[in-house]
């Protein structure tokens, strides 16, 4: 048979020399493989877009971080972000040389953006609410790829009802930012699965690394990426593997350049106890603890194999650093905020898988789910919400009333006053600094000789002569957080000795938190005593 007449033989025609789409061939020819098996989730994903799937959550979060944002004062730990910000770029290089070389990159981001911005309260939270509800939006695209995207809309609908959520997103530290860099990481590494190329490994690679300096604890999240990636690819463990060796090297280098130096370290609990209470502690309050971890166990029982690396995300990092609290206590809930996009994501793939299963038609399951998801979402915003209250309580309970104690000294300092601290002296001086950073004529740190700028701390180098370092100054502010029993606490022997000896306290004030404001006097030099006339005769006959 001729070639023309093999093309007129529709029936005989090869199926070879039928032009096919691209897609179509390597499907025929791969077979059930992996193209197919994400051709299959991508379907399943369809039923709400990307925007109406982030969205929702996003908007969310920013409405209740935003409610009141500048209302509490600055609280102790961010008093050291604003004090980082203020600093000149050569006075952040030494404190950096001296403590939190770890929180070097958020420093440098905040630095950035105080120089712009200001530093009112709301100015120094507003990148913390902006990476909170970047997170929110990126756990629901998160949900949406591993599960579904009713899915990802309840976890990040019930991630932006807690009050955990909210607490962080009002914070200036590197906790909300740590969460948004845990979270895109993710999202980075499903990029990386779902094509060939090794192209896409480069920005997996970035986020693995700015999620180790915003807070090096969020790296333990790297045993959860490896589930995903089991789970997913195994095929290409190898190549995941050697990928995440690369921040490896740079994050190593930064634990190495802090070791020997002075940390802010946390109040963390040592007992058994503290592991117990760190859900509620967490999560704001035992009622919401116990809803979102009711609906978690749900999500990991019904979430199938992408509810493994969740429960290890959400569960691996609070119980290996309690597990090694021996060698350095970090056991704190305000490291662990990364964790709780897990926990939310499982919260609402539990319900969710559970509104697929109620009867209905197959071409009803996403409205089930939504329908589901959104009374869950619901019930727990309503236990949320008797939880607010007390993150916009100021001071926070337990903590010090520094705007108070700073308001009522302006009102009673004069001229040429000086002021010493008593205490947690870095706690104290950030705060109070903070608090009378806008007034003209503020009292001197008598008891400093070289200024915290210059010495790269947040103390700055004591006086070595306490007499000579308050010469001219008749009244001292003694501001102290030490207990009644110790007042003088945090200062050196010969401070301590001095104060008392050559000034007399003449008023104090308690402020909240065990804060205390004590006005010295100086106690005026004795004139010599003149002998009587009746004395003189006596020694003058007796000469």
């Amino acid at each position: 048979m001729s070639e023309r007449e093999l093309l007129d033989a529709p029936d005989t025609i090869p199926i070879e020399i039928i032009p096919q789409p691209r897609s179509e061939r390597s499907e025929q020819s791969e077979g059930p493989g992996p193209r197919s098996r994400r051709r299959e989730e991508r379907e399943r994903r369809s039923g709400l877009s990307r925007g109406a799937t982030m969205l929702p959550p996003a908007l969310v979060t920013l409405a209740l971080g935003a409610y009141q944002l500048g209302g509490p004062q600055v609280r102790e730990d961010e008093s050291a972000t604003w004090w980082a910000s203020h600093l000149s770029w050569s006075d952040l290089g030494r404190l950096l040389d001296n403590t939190d070389v770890v929180l070097a990159p958020y420093y440098v981001l905040m630095h950035l953006w105080v120089s712009v911005a200001g530093a009112s309260p709301a100015m120094l939270r507003l990148p913390s609410l902006l990476a909170m509800s970047a997170t929110a939006a990126a756990l629901a695209l998160l949900g949406r790829r591993m599960f579904d995207a009713p899915t990802g809309l309840i976890g990040g609908l019930v991630f932006a009802v807690l009050p955990v959520t909210v607490r962080y997103a009002q914070d200036a530290r590197p906790f909300a930012m740590a969460a948004l860099a845990v979270v895109v990481g993710a999202l980075l590494l499903y990029r990386a699965l779902d094509h060939e190329g090794a192209d896409r490994w480069g920005a997996y690679a970035l986020g693995m690394l700015c999620t180790g300096l915003f807070h090096p604890l969020a790296a333990t999240v790297v045993v959860a990426y490896l589930l995903i990636v089991l789970a997913t690819e195994r095929q290409r463990a190898g190549a995941w593997f050697s990928v995440t060796l690369v921040p490896v090297v740079p994050l190593f280098a930064v634990l190495m350049l802090a070791r020997g130096q002075n940390h802010q370290h946390p109040d963390g609990g040592t007992g058994a106890d503290a592991l117990l209470h760190l859900p509620q502690d967490l999560l704001g309050s035992p009622r919401v603890a116990l809803a979102v971890g009711i609906l978690a166990v749900l999500g990991v029982v019904l979430g199938r194999r992408n509810g493994v690396p969740l429960l290890v995300w959400a569960v691996l990092p609070p119980v290996a650093v309690f597990c090694l609290r021996s060698y350095g206590n970090l056991f704190t809930p305000s490291y662990f905020v990364f964790t709780v996009p897990a926990l939310a994501l499982l919260a609402g793939a539990g319900v969710c898988a559970l509104g697929r299963e109620l009867p209905g038609r197959a071409q009803a399951a996403v409205p089930r789910q939504i329908a589901a998801g959104l009374v869950a979402a619901s019930a727990v915003a309503a236990l949320s919400v008797m939880a607010f209250p007390t993150l916009r309580t100021d001071p926070r309970p337990g903590e010090p009333d520094f705007r108070a104690a700073a308001t009522y000294l302006v009102s009673q300092q004069k001229a040429d006053d000086g002021i010493v601290y008593s205490g947690e002296l870095d706690v104290a001086m950030r705060a109070m600094a903070y608090q009378l950073r806008d007034v003209p004529d503020q009292p001197s740190d008598v008891y400093v000789m070289e200024s915290p700028q210059e010495d790269g701390t947040y103390t700055g180098r004591p006086c070595a002569a306490p007499v000579v370092c308050t010469k001219g100054v008749d009244r001292i502010w003694l501001v102290s957080t030490a207990s009644a029993a110790a007042p003088f606490s945090g200062m050196t022997e010969d401070e301590r000795t001095f104060l008392q000896s050559d000034y007399k306290a003449v008023t104090a004030r308690e402020f909240a938190g065990g804060l205390r404001v004590t006005l010295f006097n100086r106690i005026p030099e004795k004139a010599p005593v003149q002998p009587k006339a009746a004395d003189k005769k006596k020694q003058a006959d007796h000469d």
